[in-house]
């Protein structure tokens, strides 16, 4: 599993510094989530940090073995009050992560909790390790 440029090796934990790209003043900021991601013989599994949102403002989908997660949350200012800083209104995430041809998509599963997304990728039978006997 890999980033676009980035490829992580056999057992190690890849993680990712945080971009902001502020879109336009004050109406939101597009961030690549910070992540972690490990391996073992059975599955890939995912850990993308993404505090204060909600499971229905997450979004995860997968084409032509391109992962990408994309989540939002907002932080409305109460009517009359004025912020003392320059806050974004809108938050949005956009992780997308080359998992390539061994991860199993029809048996991909996620769950969230405490701010951070867990994704679960199972591999594809052919590509898991297996012992062979010797006669």
């Amino acid at each position: 599993m890999s980033e676009k440029q980035d490829s992580c090796c056999g057992g190690s934990c890849h993680t990712s510094e945080v971009a902001e790209t502020a879109t336009e003043k004050h109406s939101g900021v597009t961030i690549r989530p910070h992540y972690t991601s490990r391996y073992d013989d059975e599955a890939w599994e995912v850990a993308v940090t993404l505090p204060g949102v909600a499971r229905d403002q997450v979004n995860v989908s997968i084409e032509n073995e391109i992962l990408e997660v994309e989540a939002s949350r907002s932080n409305p200012v109460p009517e009359g009050w004025q912020a003392l800083g320059d806050y974004p209104v809108e938050r949005r995430y956009q992780l997308r992560l080359d998992v390539g041809p061994e991860v199993d998509p029809e048996r991909i599963s996620a769950s969230q909790e405490d701010g951070v997304l867990t994704l679960r990728l199972p591999l594809k039978e052919a590509t898991k390790p297996r012992t062979i006997a010797v006669s």
